[in-house]
């Protein structure tokens, strides 16, 4: 418990003095280029807090510790590609789902994207809003996906599933899930009362994206529960995040409740698919 409570005050602090400053700054609209900058330094407080911990804590095994010697190499690989696929699968699913509960059908995603561009860089576009698209898919989306997985796996996914996660797991696996799943949530607070991911809903955004986190933990700790290490982890956050913003241009209004994999559709299909990850763990017990 020690170790936990430290773990939670170096993460906590580091990453809400960052959003903090980012506040202070003008939050996500007011600071403008550097609020990526900022929220990419917020995700690093985890990574500060395992770090913290495992010199602490761990001594003589802190890279297992920290999920980054988890073992064998073939599972690693094996739930790292899964991490990739599974997101993709989950958003396309969820868009999928929120068009047959709004009865709705799908918006043009090359002009959603060209509308985005221009917001973002004031500036008419300098080809096709097609082609824009077939390059953000073909291209923008897997750099994204290489890229999200190795920041997240050294920042994020170092803390939450590299180090907590195995800490947590004497309360068995689906009370851990839940445990991590609320912190995790909890610690976007700051940014999401910014605007982030349910922009205008305060503190009804921050209890959205605890049930989001809550839900989506499972999911990621089955990939580290099973030899993927933080890698697999990382694979799975990286994959999401690249690949949530595609979903969302398929729907003609990504709000809230009906913003794709953070919205209830996604809630509902994230939850649907918890009877499937107990099956599986029934059947296949880890090594």
């Amino acid at each position: 418990m020690r170790a936990i409570a430290v773990f939670l005050v170096v993460t906590f602090g580091f990453s809400w003095a960052v959003a903090a400053r980012l506040q202070a700054d003008g939050g996500l609209e007011g600071a403008g280029v550097w609020a990526t900058l900022y929220l990419t330094v917020f995700m690093f407080g985890p990574a500060l807090g395992a770090l913290t911990c495992a010199i602490l804590f761990d001594r003589g095994r802190r890279l297992k510790a920290l999920g980054l010697a988890p073992g064998r190499v073939l599972p690693v690989l094996v739930w790292s590609v899964w991490g990739w696929i599974l997101p993709i699968i989950l958003v396309g699913l969820s868009s999928l789902l929120v068009l047959l509960l709004t009865r709705s059908a799908p918006a043009d995603a090359a002009t959603q994207l060209a509308e985005t561009v221009l917001q973002a860089t004031g500036e008419d576009l300098p080809m096709e809003a097609d082609t824009l698209l077939m390059l953000q898919l073909a291209v923008g989306v897997p750099v994204g996906i290489l890229t999200n997985t190795a920041i997240l796996m050294i920042s994020e996914e170092l803390g939450w599933r590299g180090w907590l996660q195995p800490r947590l797991a004497p309360l068995g696996f689906w009370p851990a899930a839940l445990v991590s799943g609320v912190i995790w949530g909890a610690w976007h607070a700051p940014i999401i009362l910014m605007g982030y991911n349910y922009p205008g809903m305060g503190w009804g955004g921050v209890a959205a994206m605890i049930a989001f986190t809550t839900l989506l933990t499972p999911y990621i700790a089955l990939l580290r529960e099973r030899g993927g290490g933080v890698y697999a982890a990382g694979a799975f956050h990286g994959s999401l995040n690249a690949a949530a913003g595609v979903g969302l241009l398929y729907l003609p209004d990504p709000v809230f409740p009906w913003n794709g994999l953070l919205g209830v559709a996604g809630f509902a299909l994230l939850a649907a698919g918890w009877p499937l990850i107990a099956l599986y763990r029934a059947k296949k017990k880890p090594a």
